[in-house]
């Protein structure tokens, strides 16, 4: 029988183990599906777990987006994020034309980019 030692390692240098993207997800669903109806502390849980994780919580807003016909019959898409519109539309001349309207602050936090180039809102020219 071969001879062999255990080695321990000293306390507080084993590494810990990751809290994984799988076993966060794996935990907010237990959250969700734990019995007792909806619990006010359940959003808690969930954003402990996702701090945990070291994922931000972020306010997030309603996109809607919709294709539609112009009065004169050519196509216009548009997008409504809250304080931001979005249109793109064909004008009479055949160009294509990408209109934003955003308040003031959507404005200050606005990126609009071209080809992989970042637009500075409302000026148009590049940074």
């Amino acid at each position: 029988m071969p001879d062999h030692r255990v080695i321990r390692f000293p306390a507080g240098r084993a590494a810990s183990p990751v809290y994984s993207d799988t076993a966060a997800l794996n935990d907010i669903h237990a959250i969700l599906c734990r019995r007792g109806g909806w619990d006010p502390a359940t959003l808690e849980d969930i954003a402990q777990i996702l701090r945990r994780r070291g994922r931000p919580l972020v306010a997030v807003r309603d996109i809607e987006a919709a294709v539609e016909e112009t009065p004169a019959g050519l196509p216009q898409a548009r997008a409504d994020a809250g304080g931001t519109n979005i249109e793109v539309y064909q004008d009479q001349s055949g160009g294509l034309v990408v209109a934003v309207a955003a308040t003031a602050p959507d404005e200050a936090a606005l990126s609009i980019t071209l080809n992989d180039r970042r637009l500075n809102p409302a000026t148009g020219r590049r940074s």
